[in-house]
């Protein structure tokens, strides 16, 4: 049941996308994510659709520590014991967590253009396999990403807000800290454009330099296939498209898509030292805000036919190899 919902929801990803209509959003694809996510919970509880990661934190959440583990992120593992106290539901408690989600979600994108479907990033977002992997197993780095994209989406405009929510996003999950020079490209003080670049640029060199000597401190377990080469393939072929596109002035790439470069740079540092867990877990991340990024430039795009064209490629792209692969049908079926 779960996979056919799961399709579904695809199918009517692909109507609202082409149709371009807001109301197809708010009242068909919006309601049916809720059910959908009410249906891989019981699914997940009562038919043993649950992996590792999702098992254990429905055993958590009934204990309690202060071991420094769950201080570390202890936005999470409390938030998660304090819901659970007021349910005394591991099942209730997902739901309620799952709506808060959703909620930020459309709130990253309320500010957006409501015209050419400016909200509909999510319908490319909640297929997409990311996503899959983290509403279904790692949902502690899926949580702290959703909230950091909505840091993210606020830097430019409500900094001071932007950075209460990226030190709430840290305390969920701790790797949020490596996608600090996406921030500081779109915001750092009073900074020039080029400055930005040029800091956000040597902090990544940083961030590759110094992680095989802190990758210790932080567990990140592998979601079973390596899938590190083929993001960094994925991203150094966008990177190479707007290169071209752009190329008579370059700076235009991290105008239109400020994640872009600093993920090359940081996968490819990550893929090079061989750290390969952390470079899957960290771009499965990179890739929810590279499709923010992208399906925000899409909107920029006046002719109909190609901005259509350009958010049914990610949506298509993104979500296929969820049905492709063993790793993610296993949570569907």
């Amino acid at each position: 049941m779960e996979l056919v919902a799961f399709i579904l929801l695809f199918v009517l990803g692909l109507i609202t996308i082409l149709l371009e209509k807001n109301l197809i959003l708010k009242y068909l694809y919006i309601p049916a994510l809720f059910i959908f996510m009410i249906i891989v919970r019981i699914h997940g509880f009562n038919f043993g659709g649950y992996q590792k990661d999702v098992l254990t934190y429905a055993i958590e959440m009934q204990e309690i520590s202060f071991h420094f583990y769950y201080l570390r992120e202890f936005v999470f593992w409390f938030g998660l014991k304090v819901l659970y106290t007021l349910t005394q539901s591991e099942l209730l408690t997902f739901i309620l967590l799952d709506i808060l989600w959703i909620y930020y979600l459309l709130k990253i994108l309320k500010t957006e253009s409501t015209n050419k479907l400016g909200k509909g990033a999510v319908v490319v977002l909640v297929t997409c396999f990311p996503f899959l992997f983290g509403y279904e197993n790692i949902y502690r780095q899926f949580y702290a990403t959703i909230i950091l994209l909505y840091s993210y989406s606020l830097i430019e405009e409500n900094p001071s807000k932007s950075l209460r929510f990226f030190i709430i996003s840290f305390f969920i999950h701790n790797l949020v800290l490596f996608l600090i020079p996406i921030f500081i490209v779109k915001k750092c003080f009073s900074f020039n454009f080029k400055d930005r670049i040029t800091i956000a640029i040597i902090i990544s060199l940083c961030f590759v330099g110094l992680l095989p000597f802190i990758s210790h401190l932080k567990d990140a377990d592998p979601t079973k296939v390596d899938m590190s080469i083929a993001y960094l393939i994925l991203f150094l072929s966008v990177f190479s498209f707007f290169i071209f596109k752009f190329k008579d002035n370059i700076y235009n790439i991290i105008l239109e898509i400020p994640s872009l470069l600093f993920f090359v740079i940081l996968m490819l540092g990550y893929v090079l030292f061989k750290q390969e867990m952390i470079a899957e877990r960290l771009g499965m991340m990179f890739i929810i805000f590279l499709i923010y990024d992208l399906y925000r430039y899409s909107s920029q795009i006046e002719n109909k036919l190609k901005r259509i064209a350009l958010r049914l490629v990610l949506l298509i792209v993104f979500t296929l190899p969820v049905l492709l692969f063993d790793s993610s049908m296993r949570f569907l079926i």
